[in-house]
């Protein structure tokens, strides 16, 4: 029989990607945390400027603000069946994000009944920022890690994160990948995979 599960590590990927996106990471994932669970799920609809894709909420300036408040229920309730299904607790759960996943992981993981283990988010940003003090139920160990030549979100969005994030006492660290557009790198990764250790074997 397999050992019981450690831990959880989720997976969100970004917008117009699927649950397959950020699998890639799994192995190495596996690797360095071999007692835990690996699992990326994908957003819950389909993405309107790419059908074989996915999105966890709509871009339109409209939903910009409350599209992360619409999609939580569904993830919160997801993490909720994984970490029962396992025998887990909250503190056991990282949340890893790209880009729109990163902005979702921000979102949930500081507005959790309980805190998660560690919250990762590249390329992301930290989205109704001027509602995080009301609403955040939840202090996470964070770790934000961006590409200074970010085309898509631009690099301020995770210094202006960071600020926000420890105005509300969260600990945050925020890690510039120079020369890194809209994307994950191995040392941004291996920053990740560090972090994970800390707040996950520790």
């Amino acid at each position: 029989d397999a050992a019981p599960a450690d831990s959880l590590i989720l997976l969100l990927h970004g917008w117009g990607a699927d649950a397959a996106d950020l699998m890639d990471l799994s192995p190495a994932l596996a690797s360095r945390f071999p007692g835990a669970v690996v699992a990326a799920p994908d957003g819950p609809a389909p993405c309107a400027a790419n059908p074989m894709g996915r999105e966890w909420f709509d871009l339109t300036g409209a939903t910009l603000d409350n599209g992360p408040d619409e999609a939580m229920p569904q993830l919160k309730e997801l993490i909720s069946i994984l970490l029962e299904d396992h025998g887990l607790g909250y503190d056991r759960l990282a949340l890893i994000g790209f880009s729109q996943g990163g902005m979702m992981a921000l979102h949930t993981g500081l507005r959790m009944a309980e805190p998660v283990a560690g919250v990762v988010s590249f390329s992301g940003a930290l989205l109704a920022p001027e509602k995080l003090e009301d609403e955040k139920t939840a202090s996470p160990r964070v770790l934000l890690v961006h590409g200074k030549d970010d085309e898509v979100v631009p690099w301020q969005a995770m210094m202006i994160a960071e600020s926000m994030l420890k105005s509300v006492d969260v600990d945050v660290t925020a890690s510039t990948r120079e020369g890194l557009g809209h994307g994950i790198d191995g040392e941004g990764f291996e920053e990740a995979m560090a972090f994970l250790s800390v707040t996950l074997l520790s």
